[in-house]
């Protein structure tokens, strides 16, 4: 079975910042595909070594979240753009949905 992960992406000047709102995890790179492929690994070596952990802290590692304020600003970038209809930085955020094989 599959399991979906919240993520999100963002050009910052020439880097590439992306971010697991449903656990918390963040990479940098230099590009799009690098961050992608650096967050599908760390969210698949995050959700491995929480469940190779005893409860209760299992169960609390893998229902991490990134505080709410965080949604909130990742919620604003996309609904500023939806409603201009373009990015006012030139720094657009992406979805990147990352799938892992969930326990």
């Amino acid at each position: 079975m599959n399991k979906q992960f919240f993520c999100v992406a963002r050009r910052h000047g020439d880097q590439w910042e992306a971010m697991c709102l449903d656990l918390d995890i963040a990479v940098q790179g230099r590009s799009f595909d690098e961050v992608r492929s650096l967050l599908g690994e760390a969210v698949s070596t995050y959700i491995e070594d929480a469940l190779a952990e005893a409860e209760p802290a299992r169960s609390q590692l893998l229902a991490r979240r990134v505080p709410f304020f965080v949604r909130f600003l990742w919620a604003l970038r996309f609904f500023r753009i939806a409603l201009s209809g373009r990015n006012l930085d030139g720094d657009s955020p992406v979805w990147l949905p990352v799938t892992c094989r969930a326990a």
